[in-house]
């Protein structure tokens, strides 16, 4: 596939309704405001959504863009003009208010949000009476110093806000209280991240249909806490969200990655190695230039690299994403739809975005043998990647007839327990000496 550039679409940066960026926009810029504010001052960030009732249901869509209009517009005006707002859904918006004295300011400024949305009821082409209102709040750095821990914790204060109560909060920490274990699991982990040590990349062969030889890998995180028990990665994730620690945790994956790669350079194992992004990650900026310096640090090739990103962001993709995207083509990175078929994006993006590779869910794969429809799917996605100069893999292979029937569709790379399951560094170095040949790919790895 050709690298051009791939273009930026206004609609991919704003609300067509309200005109007002997207939320994607606001975690691309919430890094900068933190930068630029203030030393002495803090950042509010508020959270305001309209509570769904019957009313509001029953309305034409008509209404709720004029409503969304003009709700819009009383915001603006209800804000200093250095402060700024962002479309989150048809019913949320999302505020940021740089350099404040204290944090009296938002809930001021959350009192004033409310009573001028209310006073909205009654206006020529909008409702007799406004639906009820929940606002809520987290203040920088108070509440946490990265920006999507600030917004998760405004949208987390506006969503009890919504629930019971009064309809303004202000975040607090009791609001995600847990059970011993899993504060034991948290203090674990932030000590994990701040030591950089415990967690663990591992590897998954990826394997050549044809040959049987190992042409790539995963890099799938690992961690096992003091008690001995290995923890699912997605709670790994989302332990070190709730932590605020996400940019922390990348930038370790950034650099751990290349020093494996460097290992299996070493041992004479010259293949891919796949690392899992999130649509989070890709609004950081910063990330492909920390890329860059890892593999310049370690001397590695930006093209024995292959990132994953899952096709569920790409519905919700913004100008921040595809210029992250841009970028790290240039700098020679290769790029990957994880779990194609999964979320809600059409194929027509497989034609506009700058990736090179297609992962087909294991849903599909596992289905492949008895169900036809599953069957079609896959055979449709390998045809349309093969015309847009894609490569394609099926992750989730188990068996020797799955892999067989994937093989006669065209499928040339796959990924499984039939080959292995995820192994330490040490042991997939051994197993790729082990196994040169197909032949000796007919039974699962242990594991």
């Amino acid at each position: 596939m050709s690298d051009r550039a791939f273009t930026i679409r206004e609609s991919d940066r704003i609300d067509p309704t309200t005109r007002l960026p997207l939320i994607a926009s606001a975690l691309a810029e919430l890094p900068g405001i933190i930068r630029e504010n203030q030393s002495d001052r803090q950042i509010g960030i508020i959270s305001l959504a309209v509570v769904a009732d019957p009313q509001l249901m029953r309305q034409s869509s008509d209404v709720i863009n004029r409503l969304r209009i003009l709700a819009t517009q009383e915001i603006q005006a209800s804000l200093r003009p250095q402060d700024r707002v962002y479309s989150v859904s048809l019913k949320e918006w999302l505020i940021a208010q740089p350099n404040l004295i204290s944090s009296a300011a938002t809930t001021l400024a959350m009192i004033r949000l409310r009573d001028n949305l209310t006073a909205l009821a009654g206006r020529p082409g909008i409702l007799s009476r406004m639906p009820r209102l929940a606002l809520g709040a987290a203040m920088w750095p108070d509440d946490g110093e990265d920006s999507l821990f600030l917004v998760q914790s405004a949208r987390i204060a506006r969503m009890f806000a919504e629930q019971d109560g009064p309809d303004i909060r202000c975040y607090l920490p009791a609001m995600e209280t847990e059970g011993d274990d899993e504060r034991r699991l948290l203090d674990e982990l932030h000590l994990a991240l701040n030591e950089q040590s415990g967690l663990k990349l591992f590897l998954q062969p990826q394997v050549d249909l044809t040959s049987g030889r190992c042409v790539g890998a995963e890099a799938l995180l690992r961690w096992q806490r003091d008690n001995g028990e290995w923890v699912a990665p997605p709670r790994i994730l989302e332990a070190i969200d709730r932590l605020g620690q996400r940019r922390s945790f990348n930038r370790w994956l950034l650099h751990q990655a290349p020093q494996i790669q460097k290992q299996l350079l070493d041992s004479g194992i010259n293949i891919t190695l796949s690392l899992n992004l999130s649509a989070n990650d890709l609004l950081d900026v910063e990330l492909p230039d920390i890329i860059g310096q890892a593999l310049a640090t370690w001397d590695i090739a930006p093209q024995q690299f292959m990132l994953e990103i899952t096709e569920t962001m790409m519905i919700e993709e913004s100008w921040q994403v595809l210029d992250v995207l841009n970028r790290l083509r240039k700098l020679g990175l290769r790029l990957s739809i994880d779990d194609f078929g999964t979320g809600y994006a059409g194929m027509g993006y497989l034609q506009r975005l700058p990736v090179q590779e297609v992962k087909i869910d294991q849903v599909f794969v596992r289905q492949v043998v008895d169900s036809d429809k599953a069957c079609e799917i896959i055979a449709a996605v390998i045809q349309l990647t093969s015309k847009l100069g894609m490569s394609i893999i099926a992750e989730g292979v188990e068996t020797i007839e799955t892999r067989d029937e994937l093989e006669r569709l065209g499928c040339r790379l796959a990924q499984g327990y039939l080959f292995s399951p995820a192994l330490p560094v040490p042991e997939f170095i051994a197993w790729c000496k082990a196994v040169p040949a197909r032949e000796k790919l007919v039974a699962p790895a242990g594991g």
